[in-house]
């Protein structure tokens, strides 16, 4: 990993669950991982290894999430056998809802699967 955080920047996290009373958009993200089109936001911390945090794999935003990573994953994550994921050394932390790619994935989860991926078959009718 290229800058890995400090346990200054780590231990400014919440711990894990003390944001549930938080609705998503407003959630602070302390620290963001990427590589590549993949990235990682951390919103809480267990002061060990474990993230709850926000995740968006291959730049996909079916592929984007809200769940738990781990800092020793990202440690040995590897693109390409070269590529290490970075921990952003310029990040503010921020709500998610000022982060540029995290809205436009983040609202299609708050759609149902018929608003998602309307009837592809329906036939109109002439009356």
């Amino acid at each position: 990993m290229i800058n890995i955080p400090t346990m200054e920047q780590l231990n400014k996290l919440p711990n894990l669950y003390e944001t549930e009373h938080i609705r998503p958009e407003e959630k602070i993200v302390h620290l963001h991982f990427t590589a590549d089109r993949c990235h990682w936001w951390a919103i809480e911390w267990d002061g060990q290894d474990t993230f709850f945090g926000y995740v968006l794999l291959n730049g996909w935003r079916h592929d984007s999430e809200f769940g738990y990573f781990n800092l020793s994953e990202l440690l040995d994550i590897k693109v390409g056998g070269w590529l290490e994921v970075l921990n952003n050394p310029f990040w503010i932390p921020k709500p998610m809802k000022d982060i540029a790619l995290i809205p436009k994935t983040f609202r299609s989860q708050d759609l149902s699967a018929e608003q998602a991926y309307p009837p592809t078959n329906s036939v109109s009718r002439i009356s």
